[in-house]
Order: structure tokens, then sequence, then C-alpha cells
């Protein structure tokens, strides 16, 4: 059993909020390798990661729910669900996956609304996680978008959700 001295904590906190800054620098491969940095954190990431949620810049509200998803801790699944109702279609994508990771089949309702997004990009990444998620509920989802997608890819991205819950040997 480890344990964790005050002075680690601290040094955990300055850490975590060292690639907080980076999260909002020019540098994508910056911005990616504080992601992977937050995600390596762990949970103690979390909260500082939901806040970001909310943060003007897009970039950094995409990185934030990529690392939630990657992160996996239930805290997540409010926020990331919230994330959903974001302006910008990459945060909505990224908070669709994180979903997906999360793997909390209540998300289930939300990411078949997703399936009616302007975004074929949030289409296809909700229908991945509905296919990660699972069960019938999930299924039901696919199917219905299934109906009304027109664009290939999206319905790739279904066939291929329904292929890994199983569905399509029914």
């Amino acid at each position: 059993m480890t344990h964790t001295t005050p002075t680690q904590a601290g040094d955990d906190r300055l850490n975590i909020q060292a690639l907080l800054v980076r999260l909002s620098d020019p540098d994508k491969a910056v911005r990616a390798d504080a992601m992977h940095g937050l995600v390596e954190a762990g949970k103690p990431a979390v909260p500082a990661c939901i806040a970001l949620l909310r943060d003007s810049e897009w970039r950094v509200r995409y990185r934030a729910a990529e690392a939630l998803g990657l992160i996996g801790d239930g805290a997540a699944y409010v926020p990331l669900t919230g994330a959903l109702d974001d302006g910008k279609d990459h945060v909505r994508y990224m908070a669709a996956k994180g979903l997906g990771l999360l793997g909390d089949p209540r998300a289930i309702e939300r990411l078949g609304l997703m399936q009616r997004d302007e975004n074929e990009f949030v289409r296809r990444s909700a229908a991945r996680s509905l296919g990660m998620i699972g069960g019938e509920s999930a299924v039901l989802a696919l199917r219905a978008a299934l109906k009304d997608e027109a664009t290939d890819g999206v319905r790739a991205a279904i066939l291929e959700a329904l292929r890994d819950t199983g569905a399509d040997r029914d």
C-alpha cells in the first residue's frame, strides 16, 4: 500500500496545474501531451477537467472532454452529458466519445438524440458510443438512427456499432 505524503499531494496539484495551463497552448501537440498527462494523473485531475468544460476556448473544452472519457471516472457522466449541448461540434463529438468510454447506460437516451446532430462526426461518435455501451436500449436507438440516416459514413458507423452489440445476428 502506498501512501501519499502532503508534499507529494502538493506536487501532484502543481503538476495538474501545469498541465491545465498547457491545454491552452497554441501548439496542438503540446495540448495533446497535456491531455495525456491529465489522463495519467487520473482521478485527481477530474475536478479540474470538469471545470474546463466551461472554458471559453473550444480546444480546451475538447481536450478536457477527451481526458474525462479516458480517465473513466463516473463523476464525469453529468458534465459530459452537458457538453453534448456545446456550440462547437468538436466538443460534442468528444463528449459523446467520452460517454461511450464511461459505459454508463444512462447516456443511451442522450446519445440516441445525438443521432440528429447536424454534424456527421458527432453522429458517428454517438453511434460508436452506443455500440460500446450496448444493451437493448442502445440497439433500439441505433436501429432508429439507421432508418433516418442518409450519410454513408454515419450509416457505416451505426452498422459497426450494431455489430459491436451483437444485434446484427438477430
